[in-house]
Parts: C-alpha cells; structure tokens; sequence
C-alpha cells in the first residue's frame, strides 16, 4: 500500500473510532493551499460556530466558554484567544499580561495594548473593538 494511501486509511480509521459522528476529514483534489483548504472546511460544516486552529495551538481548560459567550453576543465577531508563549526549553508557559491579540486593517497580526476602559472592566475575555 502506498504510504500516502495507509496515512489516510489509518487517519480515517482512527478518526472515525475516536470522535464518532463529530470530526469530518475534508480532502481536496488538489493542493489548494492554507485558505482555500479552510474554506472547504468551513462549506463541510454542520455546526453553528467554526474553529480554524493551527496544529501547534493547545488549549486550556475553560477556553471556549468565554469565546462562545462572545459570539452569542454579537454573531460578527471575530474570536481571539490568548495566545501564551511556550518556551522551548523549559516549556514553561509565559502569558502576556495586559496584551491581546489582534488584527490591523492590514490583516497582519500583532498584539495591542488594550485601552484602560477595557482594563478597568477586570474581564480578561471582554471584547476589544
């Protein structure tokens, strides 16, 4: 069996055993790229809200409730977790006190500065405009 051919067998198999009925594997024809390959995924969703997360992300205990709450709110946000730092040879997690992460109209992502109206709230998961 060709190697490509078994990884996606034994993907599907473990997949489909694990998270039964909850995780679709999308495939394109072609190599289509980071975003179009996205947005496949997202035309294959069944669900109310979608996730695009890097391989390398980790995730928290307690970190979708403060982002689903945000998104009931107002369905025309765009979410942004925290985003800590691992340091590779401790892997000793830094979190970016007093920092979000955001967007600029470039697209380019950065951290911003929150404005102190947002840091006098005390609610690390209030939404920045």
């Amino acid at each position: 069996m060709e190697a490509s051919v078994e990884l996606k067998f034994n993907l599907d198999q473990y997949v489909h055993k694990r998270y039964p009925g909850l995780v679709k594997i999308v495939r394109n024809n072609k190599r289509e790229g980071l975003i179009r390959a996205r947005i496949q995924g997202w035309k294959a969703a069944t669900s109310p809200v979608v996730g695009f997360f890097d391989a390398h992300v980790e995730f928290n205990t307690g970190w979708v409730e403060p982002a689903l709450t945000r998104i009931k709110e107002d369905r025309k946000r765009i979410i942004l977790p925290a985003i800590d730092n691992i340091k590779y040879n401790t892997f000793e997690v830094q979190q970016y006190a007093n920092a979000a992460h955001g967007y600029n109209w470039g697209l380019w992502c950065m951290y911003i500065i929150p404005p102190q109206d947002w840091l006098d709230k005390g609610d690390e998961s209030a939404p920045i405009r």
